[in-house]
């Protein structure tokens, strides 16, 4: 009798694995149902978004018959099989996955870590979560049998270490938050503006045509200082720190880190600060939003100057893809912010002349990344901003448009430059050699005179 149960509990868990294995093969063909389209279906499935693409897919497709035929095997060929330390190994294996990932589903389920508005949360809450429960407890009663002689707890010990790495990722993940740099202060000149979004940091000089900055990336309004001094010789210029960055406090607690909010959110600063048209210009991640801005806003945006910046729907260098995934992307978020020396390293790969970054360049940068919302906006960022969408409404972006590229940029390849330059009706495109990503920073010279140049007839 206890045989036939331990079958029948290892029968069950392959079925489903099987299946799953099957859906997974079904939608590497293309097709998305019960979906209407890809991303849907990646963020209902996994709670963030990755291509699914055969390159993807099948690979987990093959992951999921291999649990199948493991556990399977297992429950049918018998304790003394000759193959039976396999099957057993696999088992244990696949019984510790199915735990950990109800473990986090746990977590999840209380609103930790995941929007408790998605359909992600609700289907964990309700199918996930209960369906690895099950199935763990199924497969674990089939690991549980003895193998050649040696009994479960034997068996079943490589779980026990696998189950404190996960439990440890939680923590860091969820429970774990770098200190942060109370004794960081905004730079002199800073100034507020109330919205309902948020409450926005940002810097003014300067009289004339409207020139508004969005700081770069996940930095601060510090790394346009060089730029901001040039452009207020003639133009009133504006440095404004978006939600997650720097010093601009977010009010809105359902705000969402995506294009649409994004953009929503510099709408929001410029009707607060009564700016009807101006140039807009960005670096990296901002690039991208002043892009999206100018395609959904195109009238108050008289010019765009975009600095290395995102808006092509390409793969980012595996360490920004890497935080894409739930749990990874709080935990290396946290841990690599909670490390000065971990962030001074990450900064100095984005300059080709290294003595420029300085430890109060480090310190800028660093200081208020470690505040709550400016650390959750870079997974929730990476995971959230869809570029497809800047890329298909490129050749229908009309606005006189300045591109500028360093030679060296280790985030964002050099090559993109001339995609935009080809794609984006009236774009200027400059390479410069002997620059890396951090632009405004590491070439604060050359890309002041071409912010000039630009500016000159506007």
């Amino acid at each position: 009798m206890r045989e036939e149960m331990v079958r029948r509990a290892g029968t069950l868990v392959a079925a489903v694995l099987a299946v799953d294995g099957v859906a997974h093969a079904y939608w590497s063909t293309g097709l998305t149902w019960p979906a209407p389209d890809s991303r849907t279906l990646s963020l209902a499935v996994l709670g963030f978004q990755v291509p699914f693409t055969p390159g993807v897919l099948l690979p987990l497709t093959a992951l999921l018959f291999a649990a199948a035929l493991l556990v399977g095997g297992r429950a049918r060929l018998g304790r003394r099989h000759r193959i039976g330390w396999l099957l057993q190994a696999g088992t244990v294996a696949v019984t510790a996955g199915l735990l950990v990932r109800a473990l986090a589903g746990l977590v999840w389920a209380c609103g930790i870590g995941v929007r408790t508005d998605t359909a992600f949360y609700w289907l964990n809450l309700f199918v996930y979560t209960p369906a690895c429960l099950v199935l763990g407890a199924a497969a674990a009663a089939v690991a549980r049998q003895e193998v050649n002689g040696r009994s479960w707890v034997q068996n079943t010990a490589l779980a026990v270490p696998l189950l404190i790495a996960a439990a440890s990722a939680l923590y860091g993940a969820h429970g774990y938050a770098p200190e942060r740099q109370r004794g960081y202060r905004p730079e002199a000149g800073s100034r507020y503006v109330e919205t309902p979004v948020a409450r926005f940091h940002y810097l003014r000089e300067g009289q004339g045509p409207a020139v508004v900055l969005l700081s770069p990336g996940a930095s601060s309004t510090f790394a346009r200082r060089p730029q901001l001094a040039a452009i207020s010789r003639t133009h009133t210029g504006d440095v404004v720190d978006l939600p997650g960055q720097g010093f601009t406090e977010l009010y809105d607690r359902g705000f969402r880190f995506d294009l649409s909010s994004m953009t929503s959110a510099v709408d929001s600063f410029l009707n607060a600060v009564g700016v009807r048209t101006a140039v807009l210009g960005g670096n990296s991640w901002s690039g991208g939003w002043a892009l999206a801005y100018a395609q959904s806003h195109p009238r108050p945006v008289s010019g765009l100057m975009l600095l290395a910046p995102s808006g092509l729907a390409e793969r980012d260098v595996w360490s920004w893809e890497i935080l894409k995934p739930l749990v990874v992307g709080e935990l290396l978020t946290n841990v690599g912010v909670g490390s000065r020396a971990g962030v001074a390293a990450g900064i100095r790969d984005l300059f080709v002349h290294k003595e420029r970054v300085t430890d109060q360049v480090i310190d800028a940068m660093w200081a208020p990344g470690t505040l709550r919302d400016n650390l959750r906006s870079v997974y929730l960022l990476e995971r959230g901003l869809d570029w497809r969408i800047t890329q298909d409404r490129l050749h229908r972006t009309t606005q006189p448009t300045l591109i500028v590229w360093g030679a060296q940029d280790t985030v964002l390849p050099v090559a993109q430059a001339s995609t935009f330059g080809r794609i984006l009706p009236g774009a200027k495109v400059a390479v410069l050699n002997g620059c890396g990503h951090a632009l405004t920073l590491d070439c604060p010279d050359q890309v002041t005179a071409l912010m000039e140049d630009f500016l000159s007839v506007r």
